[in-house]
């Protein structure tokens, strides 16, 4: 039999990326790109519309405006968008959502490998 090893204590030696909570604030732009490459960049597709519960709503309201306020969104006028909808989570706060399905037909199939966990863990901890 072998010895269980010891888990390293991930939350203490990364306190900057496993934070209590989300700042409130655009985070550092890191050297992580990716692009997504469209067939038709002028296609226009038809995407669904969902409706959220309105018991939602003021949560999802503060969920905006929060990130509004952080620069992480903000409001733009864009040909082909796609509306904005939330679930609830089973601890009371919400998981916004996107469908985007429809746009993988007008994606061209990317065939470089996506890399491995460990080299984006390692390459956001050392920032």
């Amino acid at each position: 039999m072998t010895k269980p090893q010891e888990v390293p204590d991930f939350l203490a030696m990364f306190p900057k990326v496993f934070v209590k909570e989300v700042p409130a604030e655009r985070p550092l732009v890191r050297r992580i790109m990716h692009r997504i490459s469209l067939i038709e960049t002028t296609k226009l597709l038809e995407t669904p519309s969902f409706k959220a519960p309105q018991a939602l709503m003021p949560k999802h309201k503060a969920w905006i405006n929060k990130q509004m306020n952080a620069r992480i969104l903000h409001r733009t006028r864009v040909p082909g968008g796609a509306s904005m909808f939330v679930e609830a989570k089973s601890d009371g706060r919400i998981r916004p959502l996107v469908d985007l399905r429809f746009r993988n037909d007008n994606t061209q199939a990317a065939h470089t490998q996506i890399p491995e966990k460990y080299t984006i863990q390692n390459a956001v901890a050392r920032g």
